[in-house]
């Protein structure tokens, strides 16, 4: 079975899109995936890149149409978040340990479903409280792990592979070395996993 690695951060816009339709169209094509939460602030800080969306620009509310004009045509429910950018790092912590303990995918869903869906703001205790919740984890073990020191240079030498790999943006994913950016790549990512 082929596999795909997935590099999401959790404050990203279109990473809400893939990360809601990401694990039935793998499984559909018999796609293992590897979750690979990352914090793209290093990587633009270490890069030079600005704020890709910045507030009150034409760029931002084209974000927000193609966003929700994405969301209708794939068919996924949508809410336009009332705060935006958010400060996801907890968020992302909490997605490592989960990647090392083997529940990222479904904390990724349902975090991205309760901010993206339900209202409730990514990065806040509330979200994340009621994502571990719902997997049956103990919210106060997972997050004292997650601000550890083990975490922390998990999240460093997270941010450093995925500089040397080339990535800059997120959603990417990567097929056998091969780097694809953006939403609107996942199903050609997809294809290169099966051999197309």
């Amino acid at each position: 079975m082929q596999s795909m690695e997935v590099w999401v951060t959790y404050a990203s816009t279109y990473s809400y899109l893939t990360v809601s339709r990401v694990g039935a169209l793998a499984q559909a094509r018999g796609v293992t995936l590897a979750w690979r939460p990352f914090s793209l602030a290093a990587i633009r800080d270490a890069l030079k890149l600005p704020f890709p969306f910045p507030p009150d620009s034409p760029k931002t509310a084209y974000m927000w149409l193609d966003v929700e004009r994405r969301a209708r045509l794939l068919g996924l429910q949508y809410r336009r978040p009332d705060t935006y950018p958010v400060n996801a790092m907890q968020t992302a912590r909490v997605a490592l340990v989960g990647e090392r303990d083997g529940w990222c995918q479904a904390f990724t869903e349902h975090v991205f479903r309760l901010h993206w869906v339900d209202g409730r703001l990514i990065g806040t205790d509330d979200n994340l409280r009621t994502a571990l919740g719902s997997l049956g984890l103990d919210a106060d073990v997972v997050i004292a792990q997650a601000w550890s020191q083990d975490i922390t240079d998990r999240l460093e030498q997270r941010s450093a592979e995925a500089m040397s790999r080339g990535i800059f943006g997120a959603p990417s994913f990567i097929v056998n070395g091969e780097l694809f950016w953006g939403d609107d790549r996942l199903e050609i990512a997809l294809d290169r996993a099966t051999g197309k």
